[in-house]
């Protein structure tokens, strides 16, 4: 009886093992994701021109044009407001004037960012790494229902080597009255009112803002803080994500893959 029992014991200690090891590889930490930052310790980092990827309509009807103005004030917007998360998180980010300036001056496009040697940014400027935003596509599946499909890449200026490199899809889901019409929550009304800008846009611009500080609020806290480190046993975002804003305004991430990215994004 003994030995059974042991026997018993020992296959339930080692399937518990196994387990417990299983959901510790589900939550990556930021430690193993963000290893490269955690080495190279970037502080400043250059926000590069957002990269909107967009399709525009053909210009037929004035509707059509205010469509394609609202898509473009959508990426400016982000393009202005895209520093404050890494700001919170401790980054210095150069002035706008400053950086459109740097990036008159090195001359490179999205692309050429993407792939180019940039040690001149660190040498000449200072720059640790650049932060590459690109819009790919945008969506409105349901009456009270934005997608916006985007890719966020922390790129170091010294090694070439992508520090972070994610893919979102993002949604912002609105309630409905009784009538299944869209009713505005009091932050969207409170927003609209700070900014003069329409319900639509809107809608575009708090979906692409909360997006974005919920990617880059997990980057580990910059170098120039006491507690640089003292995150990295944090689980992390993974590569593939979904970013939800559900109808009551809390937040959510979702499970997404590189194949669902892939099919509804690059697709139509």
């Amino acid at each position: 009886m003994g030995t059974k029992t042991n026997r018993k014991l020992t296959t339930f200690l080692v399937l518990s093992s196994s387990l417990l090891l299983l959901l510790c590889c589900k939550s990556e930490k930021k430690m193993s994701s963000y290893d490269d930052l955690y080495k190279e310790k970037p502080v400043t980092v250059l926000v590069a021109p957002v990269q909107d990827n967009t399709k525009p309509l053909q210009a037929k009807t004035t509707q059509d044009k205010l469509f394609n103005d609202e898509l473009h004030a959508a990426a400016c917007y982000l393009q202005q407001t895209v520093a404050e998360p890494l700001i919170a998180q401790g980054y210095y980010t150069p002035a706008p004037l400053a950086s459109e300036a740097i990036m008159g001056r090195i001359n490179k496009d999205y692309k050429q960012l993407m792939r180019d040697d940039l040690k001149e940014l660190s040498a000449q400027y200072g720059i640790d790494a650049v932060l590459l935003v690109a819009i790919h596509k945008w969506q409105e599946p349901e009456i009270n229902e934005i997608v916006v499909y985007a890719e966020y890449t922390l790129r170091s200026t010294k090694s070439g080597t992508e520090l972070m490199h994610t893919w979102v899809r993002g949604r912002k889901m609105q309630p409905v009255d009784h009538i299944g019409e869209p009713v505005e929550l009091q932050s969207d009304t409170e927003f609209m009112e700070q900014t003069g800008l329409d319900s639509r846009l809107a809608h575009r611009c708090i979906l692409l803002r909360e997006m974005s500080g919920f990617v880059l609020r997990n980057l580990p806290t910059s170098a120039s803080r006491w507690h640089f480190k003292h995150d990295q046993y944090i689980p992390s975002n993974p590569d593939f994500y979904g970013f939800v804003i559900n109808p009551d305004g809390s937040l959510e991430r979702s499970e997404y893959t590189e194949d669902e990215f892939g099919n509804e994004c690059f697709t139509d």
